[in-house]
């Protein structure tokens, strides 16, 4: 079995702005680690994994940035989409590069910029949906179980389960993002776990399901080259701009048979905010989380983030304080989902504004 990494990489990450701009989005951000988020998205699968192997797909403007995130990462693998289509056009297209390898090949379709905690128990899950997806021809999908009622992610109802299938079970059906009391509902009842976006499979079945279900795409692939490598920009171009935009959960995952969940046993967040990089251990005792040149005096849960400068401050509580070059943000810390309206008022103002996105 050879485990083959397809991170998707394309996202701009405007809910960690000032940090976060056009050229440096969230995945290209060190938020976990000293390294960026993207890094260890494939750090994870380190030892399952060759590092050679890995394939990422992101927009063609951050093509440089990647390649200085991955060193490694040979250039054949580094896609940039010459427009974002979301996510089927961008599997369809490394499905297509993929079938060739063989039989025994799986793909791990990853996005670039989540937490995913500890990275033993993701690997040895990866591993083992890999080898389920190769024994039943299957879509593996994870769904994480809910520790709150959740509105801004889909989710994934359980079906019955696999015959010998190691806690798999069928989907029975994948759910839009829910108004707060279907997701209270769905946190109750046990059957609904988080739609993480990640999915496990070998190239040739997801062919078969994007021939069956999305057939728009699927006649886009045979005017590709067999192999990235010279003449692809112009391939690209085409296909980009004849791909219907659509999501996979909408393209085939929502009407395959051959979608199966399993339960994961790692911890998973998506990092949707400033907010989010509060988790268990990681404040002191005052409630603070600090990155960066920081001095906190009678303070209590702040979380400040300082990258290129000093951030102090006196006597306040429950703020988010982050200090990025020429931009410092400051907001209440139950608002950190705001921080996108911010962006789209600089998007609508002048060209001077413009300059700090």
């Amino acid at each position: 079995m050879r485990v083959v990494p397809v991170v998707l990489a394309g996202g701009r990450g405007e809910r960690f702005w000032p940090l976060s701009r056009r050229r440096r989005p969230k995945q290209l951000l060190p938020l976990l680690s000293e390294r960026s988020m993207l890094a260890d998205t494939l750090a994870r699968l380190d030892g399952l994994a060759a590092p050679g192997d890995a394939w990422v797909i992101t927009a063609r403007d951050l093509v440089d940035g990647v390649r200085a995130a991955l060193p490694g990462l040979p250039d054949d693998h580094l896609v940039g989409e010459p427009q974002g289509k979301n996510t089927a056009p961008a599997i369809a297209l490394a499905c297509h590069w993929l079938k060739p390898l063989g039989d025994d090949v799986v793909a791990v379709v990853l996005p670039s910029d989540h937490r995913i905690e500890p990275t033993a128990v993701f690997r040895a899950e990866v591993e083992a949906a890999a080898r389920l997806s190769l024994e039943r021809r299957a879509i593996v999908t994870f769904g994480i179980p809910p520790t709150r009622p959740e509105t801004g992610y889909g989710y994934i109802e359980v079906g019955t389960p696999l015959p010998g299938g190691a806690g798999a079970h069928a989907v029975a059906a994948f759910r839009e993002k829910p108004d707060l009391a279907t997701a209270e509902g769905y946190f109750r009842d046990g059957k609904h776990l988080w739609n993480a976006g990640m999915f496990v499979f070998p190239p040739a079945v997801m062919l078969e399901e994007l021939q069956a279900h999305a057939p728009e795409i699927a006649a886009l692939l045979p005017a590709l080259p067999d192999a990235p490598g010279a003449g692809r920009e112009a391939s690209l171009e085409r296909f980009y701009r004849d791909a219907p935009s659509i999501s996979i959960d909408y393209a085939v995952m929502e009407r395959s048979r051959h979608a199966v969940v399993v339960r994961a046993g790692f911890v998973w967040d998506d990092l949707g905010s400033w907010a989010a990089l509060a988790t268990p251990g990681s404040a002191d005792p005052e409630g603070n989380i600090a990155r960066g040149p920081v001095l906190l005096h009678e303070s209590r849960d702040v979380i400040a983030f300082a990258d290129g400068g000093l951030i102090a401050t006196i006597g306040v509580e429950n703020v988010i304080v982050v200090r990025a070059g020429d931009v410092t943000l400051v907001c209440a810390r139950d608002r950190a989902q705001e921080v996108r309206a911010i962006v789209e008022r600089l998007k609508k103002g002048s060209t001077e504004e413009h300059g700090f996105l």
